[in-house]
């Protein structure tokens, strides 16, 4: 009887550290797959905020040019520019008292 009790108290115990390896390797390797996954994320972060800062200085650049050229058509053309402004400014000033009845 002490035999079957103490293997059987062997075997708990041996089976008991087993499992505890398989636990301890298994929570080593989801903390490895966890870890991979954060470097994964950090690297797709840093990639994507470079992108978004090569546009954005693209986006700056072309505003630029665009407020430069706007310069250069006023100065060749002035007075056509000046005409374009008073019609629109005609234009809402006809309109706004319309819009503000119907409110």
């Amino acid at each position: 009887m002490e035999t079957t009790m103490g293997n059987s108290k062997i075997e708990q115990g041996l089976n008991a550290l087993c499992a505890g390896k398989d636990i301890s390797k298994g929570v080593k390797d989801m903390t490895d797959q966890v870890e991979k996954g954060i470097n994964r994320l950090k690297a797709a972060i840093d990639d994507n905020k470079a992108t978004a800062e090569k546009l954005l200085k693209r986006g700056r650049y072309a505003l630029e040019d665009g407020v430069e050229e706007s310069a250069r058509a006023i100065k060749r053309n002035p007075f056509g520019f000046v005409a374009v402004a008073f019609l629109a400014g005609a234009a809402i000033g006809m309109l706004a008292p319309r819009i503000g009845r119907r409110a």
